[in-house]
């Protein structure tokens, strides 16, 4: 008895034991739940409070940039020319992948890096300014020596036109270009030593000069090579980066120039060399556009890229509608201005020089008297008291300002001055005739207004070079049907001077 009392006992004892032992459990699992929900609502109280501080902050910051803006756009209405509008749609925060500024110091202005090294975007209207002045001093384009599709244009149907080389006489002509660019170099070199010199500054050794670093960009394309290779040796000592750049290569007017090349010129002139795309090559607008890519990421930021050395001038050696193309893009052509600009010849060369007294982000202009001027005309029909019509052909027509067709009195005033017969008080309307075919141009009368002249009646026009116009309707289609203009170049008083334009294409 004794035996089972004792036993039964401790099976009593080992469930108290079993159940004190789960009560235990469960209460530090209670206890623990607790302290588990009690963390997760003090980080998520933080988490919250960090939120707001971040949008605290965010909220802080758009209202500091939008004040910026505004404080720009104030500043920009009461500055001069220099200080140019379009900076103010640059304004923005910059951030890097994280999320977090990253900054350097330039004297007393903050800029900010991209990951390849260039600038970003400047913030604000001084940060522009600086921008500005820190471009290139001067940027010379030239146009490579003659080359082999130059002297012989069948030579595009057998040897493609990256390949194509210069002749004996484009090598010549390179090497004058060199000694050219060098001594508008030298030019600049001595104004620059003379300056100093009267204000009373140290100007032995060569830290004097003003050109010092030069950066060298060169198309790819076989000629301009070996045109660079030429000019070189002149200004090497001057050269501190060089770089092949495919953007500003010759337009692509096909893979090899075959037979029917002709009729693709003859498709070309009817829809507009701006706008027509040879088949399997390009459109103008397609050159524009790589060229004006080039000029945005290279050339406005060649002095922005952290780590390279800073560049007073660039030498670029393309072809001549590359030339163009950047003229366009830098003073902001029509398609119609575009035309009416002749083909540089072999080895010209367009000076640009700094000026920051012009707006703009890049602030560029002629220097005519250390380089060559672009050459350009335009046809014209001219009206004398409503009805009496000749065609002229306007030179200089670059010298006429901006928007030309709307300039009307500087037209009548130039074309009299090269027309001593031309009275400007009687003339009653100007048609601006495109360079093609089947378009239609614009005409404006003396107050102002527009009017529309078929392509057949400017076709018509053109056709009788500097006569006047008259017959009815089968009169003008004879005349739209005349001879070798359809050939050379849509309304073209004057083909042998267009077919000079075309030789000179590339």
């Amino acid at each position: 008895m004794v035996d089972v009392g004792i036993g039964a006992l401790l099976i009593v004892l080992g469930v108290i034991i079993g159940i004190l032992v789960t009560l235990l459990i469960q209460t530090r699992r209670r206890q623990s739940s607790r302290n588990d929900g009690s963390n997760n609502k003090q980080r998520g109280n933080q988490g919250d409070e960090e939120t707001g501080n971040q949008g605290t902050n965010e909220r802080a910051a758009e209202k500091a940039r939008q004040a910026r803006i505004a404080a720009n756009n104030s500043h920009a209405k009461d500055t001069n020319s220099e200080a140019f509008d379009e900076s103010i749609r640059y304004a923005k925060p910059n951030y890097d992948g994280d999320g977090q500024y990253e900054e350097a110091h330039n004297g007393t202005t903050k800029v900010s890096y991209e990951d390849d090294g260039n600038l970003r975007c400047p913030q604000n209207l001084h940060e522009a300014q600086l921008r500005r002045q820190r471009m290139p001093s001067m940027i010379i384009l030239v146009r490579h020596g003659e080359s082999e599709g130059n002297a012989d244009h069948t030579l595009y149907r057998t040897k493609p036109d990256n390949l194509v080389e210069l002749t004996q006489k484009g090598m010549k002509q390179a090497h004058k270009a060199g000694k050219r660019v060098e001594k508008v170099f030298n030019s600049i070199d001595v104004q620059a030593h003379e300056k100093r010199k009267s204000l009373g500054e140290d100007t032995s050794g060569t830290h004097t000069a003003a050109i010092r670093r030069i950066h060298l960009v060169i198309s790819p394309f076989e000629r301009t090579r070996q045109t660079a290779a030429a000019m070189r040796p002149w200004f090497a000592h001057r050269i501190v980066r060089t770089n092949l750049e495919p953007r500003i290569r010759e337009q692509e007017f096909a893979n090899l120039q075959g037979h029917d090349f002709g009729d693709f010129r003859k498709e070309q002139k009817r829809v507009g060399r701006f706008w027509y795309r040879f088949p399997t090559g390009e459109s103008g607008s397609d050159v524009y556009d790589r060229v004006k890519s080039w000029w945005q990421d290279d050339v406005m930021n060649v002095n922005e890229r952290y780590g390279f050395e800073k560049v007073d001038a660039m030498v670029v050696v393309t072809h001549g509608l590359t030339m163009r193309f950047v003229l366009m893009q830098l003073f902001g052509w029509s398609p119609t201005t575009f035309h009416s600009v002749w083909n540089a010849d072999n080895c010209s060369m367009y000076v640009l020089r700094k000026d920051l007294s012009k707006p703009g982000p890049s602030p560029y202009v002629f220097d005519e008297v250390s380089g060559d001027a672009p050459q350009s005309s335009i046809d014209l029909k001219v009206e004398f008291d409503g009805f009496h019509n000749k065609i002229y052909k306007l030179h200089d027509y670059l010298k006429i300002p901006p928007p030309r067709t709307r300039h009307l009195n500087e037209v009548k005033a130039k074309l009299a001055e090269q027309y001593p017969e031309v009275d400007k008080d009687r003339i009653s309307s100007v048609v601006f005739l495109p360079f093609m075919e089947g378009a239609v141009a614009e005409q404006r009368t003396r107050t102002g207004r527009r009017a529309s002249l078929s392509a057949v009646e400017t076709r018509g026009a053109a056709g009788g070079g500097s006569t006047q116009l008259g017959g009815g309707r089968q009169e003008r289609q004879k005349r739209f049907h005349h001879s070798k203009s359809d050939d050379l170049g849509g309304f073209c008083p004057h083909p042998e001077l267009y077919a000079e334009q075309e030789e000179g294409w590339s």
